[in-house]
């Protein structure tokens, strides 16, 4: 059958598709028993239908064409735009009501409209909205239950006062700037030359390092992020996986020291060698203090060959013209050996940090 073109107007504002039937009818001059007989169908059914009180289903919406010629999809649509405008509208009400809860005061909000992560809105109800839908939930108490679970390989200071909505949300920006960049599929071998490579830049600036880094990491199959900290995020920075075949380590340049910055980053790659895509290891906070003691003597060992080291402790020359030559010596920048000599109580902290770079990353 032949449909006929339909030229009458229709509203596009989200109604129930049964006011408009009614305003059809009787603008034909058609009764509702009348159109119930056409189309086979109990007056009753009509009735609620031009109530509001029955939806049109897709059956129903050609019997309508072929009753009233106006196109089947017409009617669909209408009905399916009004049930997304209800259901917008509880969600809506569930974000208010989420708000009074205060969850909106266990994110730092703020800084995150501030950095452009989530949209600025002036109702706290729409704040909710933004902020779940950058954080990947539904709700916050599907957040509550979840939202931490997937991460591995956290570096956290001992003693920090954390903030779980602040941590979940610095982690998200890595997920998601992390899922955007384009790596080949993980290749160890590949890493393990990548990590070796990147060890030669330690006395560079990071306008030099950093692009180079990434790319390095993103052809052997690993994501590298930097998303500066947030308050009370906490992480130096963790390692993860966002698939099987794509790692990502992300950095939170949270203290600027060159010799933290390189640890930091050599011990996330040492969870990323290890490939345990489920395991949560958060230093200062979790139990997983043998797998942290491996990565930190992991980074340790790379930054400092132990027999090296070994041999400069002994010698106990611990001036800086000695530090500089040693760390020509091995190839690493001297603020990284200054770095460990104050860790391992070898000089006191004070103790020359001329030779110690702080970065300033734009």
């Amino acid at each position: 059958m032949e449909t006929k073109q339909y030229f009458r107007p229709i509203s596009d504002l989200a109604i129930h598709p049964g006011e408009l039937l009614e305003e059809e009818i009787e603008f034909i001059g058609m009764t509702q028993r009348e159109l119930a007989k056409r189309m086979g169908r109990p007056p009753q059914v009509v009735n609620e239908i031009i109530k509001g009180k029955k939806s049109i289903t897709h059956d129903t919406a050609v019997e309508l064409e072929n009753v009233l010629g106006i196109p089947a999809h017409i009617w669909t649509n209408l009905q399916s735009t009004y049930d997304f405008t209800l259901a917008r509208s509880k969600q809506r009400d569930e974000w208010a009501a989420q708000a009074k809860d205060g969850w909106l005061g266990k994110f730092p909000v703020k800084e995150i409209e501030k950095r452009g992560w989530i949209s600025r809105y002036k109702e706290k109800a729409d704040k909710v909205g933004a902020l779940l839908g950058f954080l990947g939930f539904a709700s916050f108490d599907a957040w509550d239950k979840h939202g931490i679970e997937p991460v591995l390989g956290f570096r956290i200071s001992e003693n920090s006062k954390v903030s779980r909505g602040a941590l979940a949300a610095w982690l998200r920006k890595g997920e998601i700037d992390g899922r955007d960049i384009s790596t080949a599929k993980y290749d160890e071998q590949a890493f393990r030359s990548a990590i070796l490579q990147i060890r030669t830049m330690t006395s560079d600036d990071p306008v030099e390092f950093a692009p180079k880094m990434s790319s390095l990491c993103a052809n052997a199959g690993v994501a590298l992020v930097f998303v500066p900290e947030l308050p009370k995020s906490g992480a130096n920075g963790v390692a993860r996986w966002l698939t099987h075949d794509k790692g990502l380590i992300q950095m939170s340049l949270k203290w600027k020291w060159s010799d933290i910055f390189w640890f930091s980053f050599f011990h996330e790659c040492c969870h990323i060698l290890d490939h345990k895509v489920r395991e949560v290891h958060i230093d200062g906070i979790d139990n997983g203090a043998s797998e942290e003691a491996v990565a930190n003597s992991f980074a340790a060992d790379l930054l400092i060959p132990p027999d090296e080291w070994q041999k400069f402790v002994d010698a106990q020359r611990y001036d800086g013209t000695s530090v500089v030559n040693f760390a020509a010596q091995i190839e690493i920048d001297a603020g990284i050996v200054v770095g460990r000599m104050q860790r391992e109580r070898l000089i006191r902290y004070n103790r020359l940090t001329r030779l110690k770079k702080r970065y300033q990353w734009t």
